[in-house]
């Protein structure tokens, strides 16, 4: 490809939204399984390349166990964004369990959902995107 090629391709992808620094990953979570419903909604900043923890919970007073959630950037381009997440419970004996671990292709202002649920564990898990413009 001569110079003139890789300059116009170049340009083209600072002049996309997603190649742009300032946009957020809009997170809502939600376990639900026999012992009760925990859900989480937040906001946050992804930089390629970091793991970046969405949320953490802690709740004894319903003796709920501890789940961590969080997100790594892999790729980003003018039609999409590619991310991992893992959520982590932490078990009785101090031990993580991984309730899911999906990697989600989404666009910009296009929601993007994974829903699984696990019979033998009686659990059902939703997670929902989106990556917005600031």
């Amino acid at each position: 490809m001569n110079e003139w090629g890789k300059g116009l391709v170049l340009f083209s992808a600072f002049l996309s939204p997603l190649a742009m620094a300032d946009w957020l990953l809009d997170v809502n979570f939600e376990l639900s399984s026999a012992g009760g419903t925990q859900s989480v909604n937040t906001s946050l900043s992804l930089l390629p390349g970091e793991e970046t923890v969405f949320f953490g919970t802690v709740d004894e007073s319903t003796h709920l166990r501890e789940l961590v959630g969080s997100a790594e950037l892999l790729e980003v381009s003018a039609e999409e964004v590619k991310i991992a997440f893992k959520v982590q419970e932490r078990l009785d004996d101090g031990a993580w369990r991984t309730i899911i671990s999906p990697t989600i292709s989404t666009g910009l202002n296009s929601p993007a959902s994974f829903e699984t649920v696990d019979g033998d564990a009686d659990e059902q898990v939703k997670l929902q995107v989106e990556v917005t413009s600031v």
